[in-house]
């Protein structure tokens, strides 16, 4: 299981090794969300995000890891990529100590009533406010299918769009960055969505790109869905950058997902940001000039 102190061991890991290393904000509680950057500044720029939601912690040692293998030089960079392995660090933690490590006893008896009077927390999905981040962002917030709108393990949209700290950290990383492309990893499905209202040129980009990160993963393109309020929804609605949900791991298996398997999904996913990096700085040009 890869836990927060994990994470912390990494980032201190990857800054001797020269990356440069921070935090983009800090969760509900308080805790940092660390980033790690590694290429170079100036050129095109990519953000990889793990762990938005809680019980998807294995993607938190995916996007590490390939923070790791980059910092070590083996991969040419054309530009810079910012891996963001924990978006979600209370929802983490929570799905894998239980409450216990919630000092304010209002907040441990809030977040059990939310998660219908039990202790067990190992399915969670949401934040240490019960917002589900990925529906708390603002590109058709509260439109989703599944929307809820009370606190909850999942799919709560939260008080408005943009409520929660950590929704906003990384939505202020991307456009600090100017970002040119985001991969946003959850599990599971071996399916990626890429799609949410584009039109014309940019649709064609943006399907061009997802297509690329199929083929390089395996996993299947999926279309426009009923969800709303996601990060990649927000990238291509409001940004109008191109951006991916990967859905990694089979469906063979249940939540948590078992690492056991994570060497397979490591593999499918390693180079994928490296090889997306560089395909943007060659073409970057010349969308610029026809979107």
């Amino acid at each position: 299981m890869y836990r927060y102190r994990d994470l912390i061991s990494d980032v201190k890991k990857l800054s001797r090794m020269g990356a440069e290393t921070g935090s983009i904000g800090k969760s509900v509680l308080g805790q940092e969300i660390p980033y790690i950057f590694v290429g170079r500044k100036g050129g095109p720029t990519l953000v990889a995000v793990g762990a938005t939601h809680a019980r998807e912690h294995i993607t938190a040692k995916l996007v590490a890891k390939q923070a790791l293998r980059y910092a070590a030089g083996d991969l040419r960079l054309d530009g810079g990529i910012y891996f963001v392995p924990m978006h979600n660090p209370d929802g983490v933690r929570l799905c894998q100590e239980g409450a216990g490590f919630i000092k304010d006893a209002d907040r441990r008896g809030f977040l059990i009533k939310a998660n219908g009077g039990s202790g067990d927390f190992s399915l969670w999905k949401a934040n240490a406010a019960a917002v589900d981040i990925n529906v708390n962002f603002d590109a058709g917030w509260g439109t989703g299918e599944s929307n809820l709108f009370f606190p909850a393990p999942f799919n709560y949209v939260g008080r408005a769009p943009m409520s929660e700290p950590e929704t906003r950290a990384v939505a202020a990383l991307i456009e600090k960055t100017a970002a040119d492309y985001v991969i946003t990893y959850h599990t599971k499905g071996e399916i990626i969505y890429w799609q949410f209202n584009q039109r014309n040129m940019r649709k064609w980009r943006d399907y061009r790109y997802a297509r690329f990160v199929s083929r390089h993963t395996g996993y299947r393109l999926v279309g426009q869905g009923k969800s709303a309020g996601g990060l990649k929804d927000w990238c291509v609605d409001v940004l109008k950058i191109p951006a991916v949900t990967v859905e990694t791991g089979s469906d063979a298996y249940g939540y948590p997902y078992p690492y056991s398997q994570f060497d397979d999904i490591l593999k499918r996913n390693l180079t994928v940001p490296q090889r997306m990096l560089n395909t943007i700085a060659k073409e970057k040009p010349i969308w610029k000039r026809n979107l």
